[in-house]
């Protein structure tokens, strides 16, 4: 039987999309912590939390368009940041703990997990320090390492096969002020870096989808999105006067990014030119931090609206479906995946809950 297009559009909308959900923090003392940096403007502080983070990624469902979420399944890694899945391979995340005390070597690294379940690949690195973001490349994982504001691509040896240090190419003034320089062959994951120590906060950063030549990433503390060549390292500033920004990701009119203290989700055009801004919180909530976003076949956007505990659907004609993650689940990343991903019981027995 043939359908007309409108019919199979509308069928196509309807099939239920799944996506993880990364939570770094899960235990009450961390949240108590960061809402009030944010709230007191502390965020760029000597303060660093000490205790349990606990962690989890949860395996979420929904049926567009603004169908409900249905929460499907979680695991419990230590604190997991960035994360991308790729059919075939399997699922890849930043997880353990950061040093929280100088000479207290921390234990971040990057895992597979593939799809038996079993964790297949551990990379370790001495220049791994406050990670965040994570991209699968062609030859190896593009990370951003902002306890010592760099971008590096590591082979699945674990070798450094590309880096960008800000430090070296300009950022070198430290936010809480003195100049900053890094030894590329001590273990940084001895040492605690707060935020007064860092020149950037480097949070995201991705190859180019349109030019793979170049690495665009965040400059969080100035407020910039930079375009990297690859090869020379020289940078140009592609988008200013952002507050707070994460995640700049390929988008279907060029890019989207998320202006967290504002509580916008930003669409710019493959010029870098701002099309839309999309609100990603009440309007009302006083203290605003939209953390990340992805855009659905439907036009429409979830959004991560993090100091309200809530995960928003916002579609292009402003309705909105929610799921609220429950205090005191604080989001940091969402990954489209495919239909049939699931977590195995193999996978369960690796992240199990601790508390």
């Amino acid at each position: 039987m043939q359908y007309p297009n409108t019919v199979i559009k509308k069928k196509l909308l309807r099939i239920p999309m799944r996506f993880l959900i990364s939570y770094p923090q899960t235990n009450w003392g961390y949240v108590k912590f960061r809402l009030n940096r944010i709230i007191r403007g502390k965020d760029k502080s000597n303060d660093v939390y000490t205790g349990s983070p606990g962690g989890k990624i949860q395996l979420i469902e929904q049926a567009e368009p603004l169908g409900e979420f249905k929460l499907v399944d979680e695991i419990y890694p230590t604190k997991p940041f960035g994360m991308e899945y790729v059919p075939g391979e399997g699922l890849y995340f930043i997880t353990g703990l950061p040093c929280c005390l100088d000479n207290q070597a921390g234990d971040e690294h990057i895992i597979r997990l593939n799809d038996q379940g079993e964790v297949d690949l551990v990379i370790k690195h001495p220049l791994f320090s406050q990670m965040r973001s994570l991209r699968r490349t062609k030859n190896g994982i593009l990370v951003t390492s902002s306890g010592i504001d760099a971008i590096l691509e590591v082979n699945l040896k674990g070798e450094v096969i590309w880096d960008w240090l800000a430090t070296e190419q300009g950022y070198s003034a430290r936010y809480g002020g003195g100049e900053r320089s890094i030894d590329r062959n001590f273990d940084h994951r001895t040492l605690c870096y707060s935020g007064k120590l860092q020149t950037t906060h480097l949070n995201s950063a991705i190859i180019d989808p349109y030019d793979d030549s170049k690495v665009l990433t965040i400059l969080f503390y100035q407020g910039k999105v930079a375009r990297i060549d690859r090869e020379t390292l020289k940078l140009e500033i592609v988008i200013e006067n952002l507050n707070g920004a994460h995640h700049i990701r390929p988008h279907s009119q060029g890019y989207m990014l998320s202006n967290s203290r504002k509580g916008e989700t930003h669409i710019y055009d493959r010029n870098f030119q701002l099309l839309k801004k999309i609100s990603g919180t009440n309007s009302l909530f006083p203290v605003k931090w939209v953390q990340d976003s992805i855009e659905r076949p439907s036009g429409s956007h979830i959004i991560a609206d993090c100091n309200t505990f809530n995960l928003r659907e916002r579609s292009l004609g402003g309705q909105e479906s929610k799921f609220n993650t429950q205090l005191p689940n604080r989001i940091f990343q969402i990954e489209p995946i495919n239909d049939n991903f699931c977590f195995t019981s193999l996978a369960h027995s690796h992240f199990t809950k601790t508390n």
